[in-house]
């Protein structure tokens, strides 16, 4: 058996904020917006109190500065590099998100030790 461990990789995440009733409407309009995303890699935050989900991927002054930039929305959505292929993140503003930029974090993954 081969043993795994975590290891948190540097990765740039685009954020991006808006206001959906559901998670699932937040999913169904990012297929709308952008058909080539892997929606598996992909994670829409609906929490009052998103830092712990946020905290996987960025430290703690990072999420101050993605929290201040979100004041009014109440969903959160994160593309991770792995969502597309290329260089560019095919998911742009739209009527329902406003684009907070690319910030740098880390992704989690298990690899053989």
């Amino acid at each position: 058996m081969t043993a795994f461990v975590r290891r948190d990789l540097p990765a740039d995440i685009e954020v991006f904020a808006g206001d959906f009733a559901s998670q699932p409407l937040a999913f169904a309009h990012l297929l709308d917006a952008a058909r080539a995303l892997d929606l598996t890699h992909v994670e829409v935050i609906r929490e009052e109190r998103p830092d712990a989900r946020l905290g996987t991927y960025f430290d703690g002054a990072t999420i101050k500065k993605i929290r201040a930039e979100t004041a009014e929305c109440d969903t959160l959505i994160l593309v991770l590099p792995a969502a597309w292929e290329g260089q560019t993140c095919p998911l742009g503003p739209t009527a329902h998100l406003t684009a907070l930029g690319t910030y740098r974090g880390t992704v989690p993954r298990m690899v053989p030790t």
